[in-house]
């Protein structure tokens, strides 16, 4: 995927606060990428939850069906006291440019979902056909993709109290400020050597927000309350209906993250591989994917906080008449985990027009024969040039 890779040391000076940032740079066929670690200063509400804690694989089982009980709140009601996390946060992101500037002025942000990390975008298994990047850059767009708080080589904080979904959407909000602002276009301009390979870096014209499953929870909610910040929006994965997550979390199979040789702090749960196929790839195995992209997969999971569980109910249903760009809602056909097993037929264009009751279109497209992972099956490559064909046609 890459034809060379560079490591260097670099300093970045934001918010007052000196941070040492490895930089890895990555020549693509269409493009060159930068991960870097950003430091970020995000204030937001957060609480104390009424959850059970997790230190081990018999608490993790007992927090899953905790969970998944009828009668366990999911909302204000589970709140023991308000509390406000402030803090410099680092976060992992990986800055991609095409040297195919067809489109280069409109930057994608994408927001990955739980379990996974950044590379939910970026498959290193035959990127060719399952990159997003890599399909963004063939295709002329910039794509900005990051580890969420609490996963991947960001920071690893507290579960119970710290990584919970409104500091994430402010951490979300500050790297779209910085996008928009060319602050972290300098950064990685001044990141490392690019042995000349480099595109022109500017500041993007437009911004797209795309994520999946519970980032696009945050996307969602993200266009609702800022949409002065954004252009427009895909969001893959996720479906606001009574099947969200009706499977329940006992589905996952979740471990402590111990168990599978995961370094975490109390209060972090990881699928086992029965959990990643039930969620991620379903039962069509014969035709949907193959027993290797199930392997990587679960190769690739991450453990999640279960804080991030007991305040994501702050993210679903907001309200957003601020938001003026076009939406596309890309569904697998056969998402267990937001559909039960089948999308066909579930969007209502009129409930999300009431979502949004100033956006400038609404789409539903459904990527047949798919399970919630969309990148890691067979036909990925017709659903990334739905994506893009989206954004063609709306100006992107």
């Amino acid at each position: 995927m890459a034809s060379f890779i560079v490591a260097v040391g670099a300093f970045l000076l934001l918010h007052n606060r000196a941070s040492a940032s490895i930089v890895e740079i990555s020549v693509r066929e269409h493009g060159i990428c930068k991960q870097f670690s950003l430091p970020i200063f995000a204030t937001a509400p957060t609480a104390i939850y009424n959850i059970p804690q997790v230190g081990n694989d018999i608490e993790a089982a007992a927090w899953a069906i905790y969970d998944a009980t009828r009668t366990t709140p999911h909302d204000t009601s589970n709140i023991i006291k308000n509390t406000t996390t402030s803090g410099t946060f680092n976060i992992h992101v990986q800055l991609c440019l095409p040297t195919n500037g067809k489109h280069d002025q409109t930057l994608q942000i994408a927001t990955h979902g739980v379990h996974y990390d950044g590379r939910y975008w970026d498959s290193a298994y035959h990127p060719e056909e399952h990159s997003y990047v890599e399909a963004s850059l063939a295709a002329g767009y910039s794509i900005l993709t990051y580890d969420r708080l609490g996963v991947g080589q960001s920071d690893i904080l507290d579960a119970y109290t710290v990584v919970q979904a409104p500091v994430e959407l402010e951490i979300l909000r500050q790297l779209t400020l910085m996008a928009r602002n060319g602050t972290l276009y300098n950064i990685a301009a001044n990141l490392g050597p690019s042995d000349g390979a480099s595109p022109a870096v500017q500041k993007p014209e437009k911004v797209v927000h795309v994520g999946h499953s519970f980032g696009s929870f945050l996307t969602s909610a993200f266009i609702a309350n800022y949409g002065s910040l954004t252009d427009g929006a895909i969001i893959t994965g996720y479906l606001l209906t009574e099947h969200l997550a009706s499977a329940g979390s006992t589905s996952w199979a979740v471990e402590y993250p111990s168990s599978l040789a995961f370094d975490r702090p109390s209060g972090y749960v990881v699928c086992g591989k029965v959990g990643i196929q039930n969620i991620f790839f379903g039962g069509n195995t014969s035709t949907a994917y193959t027993p290797a992209l199930l392997e990587y997969g679960n190769s690739i999971k991450q453990p999640a906080p279960v804080g991030e569980f007991a305040s994501a109910f702050s993210l679903l249903g907001n309200y957003g008449p601020s938001f003026t760009g076009p939406v596309q809602y890309f569904l697998p056909e056969f998402d267990f985990y937001v559909c039960r097993g089948d999308c066909t037929g579930l969007a209502n264009i009129t409930q999300l027009a009431a979502t949004y009751p100033n956006a400038s279109a609404i789409e539903v497209a459904i990527q047949p024969n798919t399970g919630h992972a969309l990148p890691l099956h067979n036909n990925a490559t017709a659903g990334f040039a739905v994506n893009f064909d989206f954004l063609a046609r709306h100006g992107f």
